[in-house]
C-alpha cells in the first residue's frame, strides 16, 4: 500500500532517513546538473532560498544538509516530503530517491497513525455522572441519554454454588426475560467501598433479593451481612424483598426460618422455575378507573326533573321516626347551566319551589325537635297555710267499730231467726 507523501509534511521524517539524506548528500559532488547547480548540499541551499549570510556558516556545520532541513522546515511550515523529492529530482539525485523512497513511505504511514490517533480524546469527568455508576450497564444508558440501570432482583449466592448461579441466571434472563444483577458480573471496577455500592443496588436499584440458600452461603460474612440489611429494609419498607430458594438438603439459617422457601429438590408437580418467575415479578401500578357502586350498597334512586331534587327510598323503614328521619336526608342539586340558558322563569319557579320545601322541612324538624323538648320549667304547688287540719284519728276508729258491731249483730239476728222458723 503506497502512501501519499503529498500529504505529510517533512517533519515527519525519523532520524534514520535524515541521517541517509546527510550521509549522501554532505559529500561535495564537482559535475554539476542540467540546470548547473551543484549537486550536494549547495545545490539544495540553493533551491530551498536561503541566503547569502547562511553560506560561510554551512561551510563549518558538520552536517549541512540536516541544518538545511531544520530551517527550511522552519520557514515553510507546509513543506511536504514530496517536496523534498521534487528538489533532488532537480538536482539530477535519482539515487538518494531511489534509496530514501522505503524510509520515507514508513515514516509516512507512522506519522498518519500518531496523527489519527490524537484525534481520539478521552472524555472530561463529570463528577455529578460519575457517582450514579455503579454498573456496567449504567454506563451504556448514561452514553444514551438514558437513566441508569433497574434490576428486578440482585442474586446473592456462596461462591461453592456458582454452578447453580450461572443455571438460574441463564433460566431467568433468557426464558422469562427478569434482569438481574450479580457482583461479580455487573459491578463495575474501581468502586469505592464495594459494601457500599452493594448496598445502594439492593435498596434503590433491585426490586428482590435471590438467595441460593446451602450449606455454603452464611460462611461468607458479606452474605450474611447483605441478607440481614435486606430483611431489614424488607421489615421498614413493608416489602416482600428477600426470596430465599433451597439449593440441597441443608438447615435454614435463623433468618429464613419463618418464611416461605422455594425447594429446587422438591420434585412431583412443584414447578420451581415457575413459583421463582411468579416469586421475582412486580405488579405495575393499575391504572385509575371508574368506581362503581356494589348492587348490595346501591340504593334505588328516583329523579325528580320538575323539582330538581333526588329522594333516596330505604325498604328499611320501620317507624315514623325512622321515616322523618329519611325525609330530611334530600340530596338537592343545583340547577345545570343549560337549565339557566333556557328561560329565567323556570329558574325562578325552581328557586321559589326549592324555598318552601326547605321551609317545610325547617317547620317539621322544629316540630319534631319541639314534640321532644324535656320540660325544665319548675311548677310552684298550692301551700297548706290556708287548709283546715282535719284531726279524724279518734272519730275513724269509732265509726269502724260501730259498722263492725252493727253487722256482727245482724249476722247474730238472722241466725236465730232461721233455727226458730
Amino acid at each position: 500500500m503506497t502512501v501519499d507523501l503529498s500529504v505529510v509534511p517533512l517533519v515527519a521524517l525519523s532520524d534514520q532517513s535524515k541521517q541517509c539524506i546527510s550521509t549522501l548528500l554532505n559529500p561535495p559532488k564537482v559535475i554539476p546538473s542540467d540546470n548547473g547547480l551543484p549537486r550536494d548540499w549547495r545545490g539544495l541551499a540553493h533551491l530551498s532560498n536561503l541566503s547569502g549570510e547562511m553560506m560561510p556558516l554551512l561551510t563549518t556545520c558538520p552536517d549541512p544538509s540536516a541544518y538545511i532541513l531544520t530551517i527550511w522546515r522552519q520557514n515553510q511550515v507546509d513543506i511536504t516530503i514530496k517536496d523534498f523529492q521534487t528538489l533532488l529530482e532537480e538536482l539530477d539525485r535519482w539515487d538518494i530517491v531511489d534509496d530514501t523512497s522505503e524510509l520515507f513511505e514508513r515514516d509516512a504511514e507512522r506519522y498518519l497513525q500518531e496523527l489519527q490517533k490524537s484525534k481520539i480524546s478521552a472524555e472530561v469527568i463529570a463528577n455529578e455522572i460519575d457517582e450514579k455508576v455503579l454498573t456496567v450497564d449504567d454506563l451504556h444508558r448514561l452514553r444514551q441519554g438514558l437513566e441508569t440501570q433497574y434490576y428486578d432482583a440482585f442474586l446473592l449466592y456462596a461462591d461453592e454454588d456458582i454452578n447453580f448461579a450461572t443455571e438460574m441466571v441463564n433460566k431467568l434472563e433468557s426464558e422469562y426475560n427478569l434482569k438481574l444483577c450479580l457482583k461479580d458480573r455487573d459491578l463495575i471496577g474501581g468502586v469505592t467501598f464495594e459494601h457500599e455500592a452493594v448496598m445502594t443496588l439492593i435498596s434503590e436499584r433491585c426490586n428482590r433479593l435471590i438467595v441460593i440458600v446451602s450449606s455454603n452461603i452464611l460462611k461468607s460474612p458479606a452474605n450474611k451481612f447483605f441478607l440481614n440489611y435486606a430483611q431489614a429494609l424488607g421489615i421498614e419498607k413493608c416489602q416482600r424483598k428477600v426470596i430465599p430458594c433451597r439449593y440441597d438438603k441443608c438447615q435454614l439459617p435463623p433468618q429464613l426460618s419463618y418464611m416461605f422457601v422455594l425447594d429446587y429438590t422438591r420434585g412431583g408437580l412443584y414447578n420451581f422455575w415457575g413459583k421463582l418467575r411468579d416469586s421475582v415479578q412486580t405488579l405495575s401500578k393499575s391504572k385509575d378507573t371508574n368506581s362503581v357502586i356494589p348492587e348490595q350498597c346501591a340504593l334505588p334512586i328516583k329523579k325528580n326533573n320538575d323539582l330538581n331534587t333526588v329522594e333516596i327510598n330505604d325498604e328499611r323503614i320501620k317507624t315514623k321516626d325512622d321515616e322523618t328521619i329519611l325525609k330530611t336526608e334530600k340530596i338537592v342539586r343545583e340547577p345545570e347551566l343549560s337549565d339557566l340558558n333556557d328561560s329565567k322563569d323556570n329558574t325562578k319557579k325552581s328557586e321559589n319551589f326549592l324555598q318552601r320545601t326547605m321551609k317545610k322541612l325547617t317547620r317539621k324538624t322544629e316540630n319534631d325537635k319541639k314534640e321532644y323538648i324535656p320540660i325544665t320549667e319548675t311548677l310552684t304547688l298550692p301551700s297548706l297555710e290556708g287548709l283546715d287540719m282535719l284531726n279524724t284519728s279518734t272519730s275513724v276508729k269509732k265509726k269502724q267499730k260501730s259498722t263492725f258491731i252493727d253487722k256482727y249483730a245482724r249476722k247474730v239476728h238472722l241466725k236465730k231467726v232461721l233455727i226458730k222458723s
